[in-house]
């Protein structure tokens, strides 16, 4: 750059900078820079390394929701008959969730295959409990442990998933 020479945001052309992306070089503005452990990048170019950690396939998301469904729905009547002691089942069955789509889906990595497999468990505990809350409104009370244990398993597959592996 010659002295005196004004560039502009790539991303702002009515922004006046000084700072420049260290991956492509793309003059950018305070707005648009993102901090790396190795220097100020523009947006683009962290989407694409992100893009490069994350390398699940489609099938992947398929393959985890039926996992999580089918663990969802083996658990969920152990999960009715022990009431309080949910708090112990809940993180039990949300490691062994994460740790089979894990295993299942090639140890990939899908930027929401957390959430796939949080709703596949939460999907399998409804589909063996609201048949039962809807015919018995007294055993509603009970709908409290299933959250807990929801909670529990949910928050386990989270952790595992997302931002343990």
């Amino acid at each position: 750059m010659a002295e005196g020479e004004t560039l502009f945001c790539a991303f702002h052309p009515n922004v006046p900078t000084t700072l420049r992306c260290n991956r492509c070089g793309r003059p950018i503005c305070v707005r648009c820079a993102v901090q790396t452990p190795v220097g100020y990048r523009c947006r683009e170019c962290v989407a694409g390394q992100q893009a490069l950690f994350f390398n699940a396939r489609p099938l992947d998301y398929g393959i985890a929701a039926v996992a999580a469904l089918v663990l969802g729905l083996i658990a969920a009547p152990l999960v009715a008959a022990l009431g309080f002691w949910a708090i112990f089942v809940g993180p039990l069955v949300g490691s062994l969730t994460a740790g089979a789509v894990h295993r299942l889906i090639g140890r990939r990595r899908g930027r929401w295959i957390w959430l796939v497999a949080s709703g596949g468990l939460a999907a399998g505990l409804l589909l063996w409990r609201l048949p039962l809350w809807l015919a018995s409104p007294f055993l509603l009370p009970r709908a409290l442990w299933d959250g807990v244990y929801l909670a529990m398993a949910i928050s386990t597959v989270i952790g595992y998933l997302r931002f343990w592996r």
